[in-house]
């Protein structure tokens, strides 16, 4: 465009000047020969015309020239509006561009974050319903285990006790009315300590009283004690490598799981022996009760130390001594499980650390 306009005001200048050269000549020529001829006042008129002959010229030049500068320059300005518009549409689009991105993974990371959060109270959800059916299922469970051991001492409590009032009874039957009536009682009584132990070793904040103990002492206790009240044939024995062995335990707790233990393998072995046995094993004093009655499946294994459960709904109890002990030793710092390696009846096993704890 700058090009053909300065090609334009070339081509008028040339015919511009090209216009005025012959007049010009003449005048010159006038103005020479009335130069020459002494008429100066001729003369002086003549060069004035021709004075005005080119300025009228080169000012109608120039004119064209602004004006087709000015023409061009308002185009050139007009040009760079259009492009700095031009830029600021494209600022404008990138910046919306970029907002709504901004947007969209804001509202991703939001929805991202949202479905995480709904999914995990999902599983909230279903690990609560899971244990609400749990809970239904182990009340039902209690209900009718407890139903059931507490009806039969009671029953046998209210019958031999009006035995006992009647007339002209022997000293043999009073004698054995009283032991019925005794070991009733203690089943009684076992049962209602169960049901509290259950219900307060869930707490967190049960305590636990430590104190040094001898271990073989507190076995040997146990099983001279339970062979005098044995329900049973079966020999109650331990065996020991060890003349001591003190750990830090609560020893009335360490003795209630040596008990439920002891108790739980007299009820399904009444030929034999029931054997207590304590050795150390590194930091750990390892503690087992062997037995050799009818055993358990292998695949039951994984059930006995659930709550109220019962392999065998003939024996006496509430299924839950085996819960109650794992209880306790997860408590004080150990572990328990049935050893499925040993067949000729069941062993259980149980772990209790050697050193101070500073919790419980």
């Amino acid at each position: 465009m700058k090009k053909k306009l300065l090609g334009l005001i070339l081509f008028w200048g040339l015919f511009a000047f090209s216009a005025t050269a012959s007049d010009s000549v003449l005048l010159r020529q006038k103005a020479q020969h009335a130069t020459e001829e002494g008429n100066y006042e001729e003369a002086y008129q003549t060069y004035q015309k021709l004075s005005n002959q080119y300025d009228s010229v080169y000012q109608h030049v120039y004119s064209k020239e602004i004006e087709d500068l000015r023409a061009t320059y308002q185009i050139d300005e007009l040009e760079l509006k259009n492009k700095e518009q031009a830029n600021r549409l494209l600022s404008y689009f990138i910046g919306i561009a970029l907002l709504l991105s901004a947007v969209v993974l804001i509202c991703f990371f939001f929805f991202r974050r949202q479905n995480k959060l709904l999914t995990i109270s999902r599983k909230k959800l279903e690990e609560a319903r899971i244990m609400a059916e749990e809970s239904v299922k182990n009340k039902s469970l209690f209900l009718s285990n407890m139903s059931h051991e507490v009806r039969t001492p009671l029953n046998a409590l209210a019958g031999f006790s009006s035995i006992l009032s009647m007339d002209g009874i022997d000293d043999d039957t009073i004698r054995e009315c009283d032991d019925i009536i005794r070991l009733n009682s203690d089943l009684l009584l076992k049962l209602i300590n169960d049901v509290v132990d259950i219900s307060c070793i869930d707490l967190e904040h049960m305590e636990f009283h430590l104190a040094s103990c001898d271990a073989v002492a507190l076995c040997k206790y146990v099983v001279q004690t339970m062979e005098k009240i044995k329900h049973t044939q079966a020999d109650i024995l331990f065996t020991s490598n060890l003349d001591s062995l003190v750990i830090d335990t609560d020893s009335s707790r360490l003795q209630q799981v040596l008990i439920n233990l002891i108790v739980n393998a007299s009820k399904f072995t009444k030929q034999g022996k029931i054997t207590l046995s304590l050795e150390r094993k590194g930091e750990e004093a390892c503690f087992a009760v062997t037995d050799t009655g009818c055993g358990i499946a292998p695949e039951l294994h994984s059930r006995l130390f659930g709550r109220f459960e019962k392999l065998d709904e003939k024996a006496q109890g509430t299924g839950l001594g085996l819960s109650i002990c794992r209880l306790i030793i997860k408590r004080l710092g150990g572990d328990i499980s049935i050893d499925p390696s040993y067949t000729d009846g069941a062993r259980f096993v149980f772990t209790h650390p050697l050193g101070e704890r500073s919790e419980v």
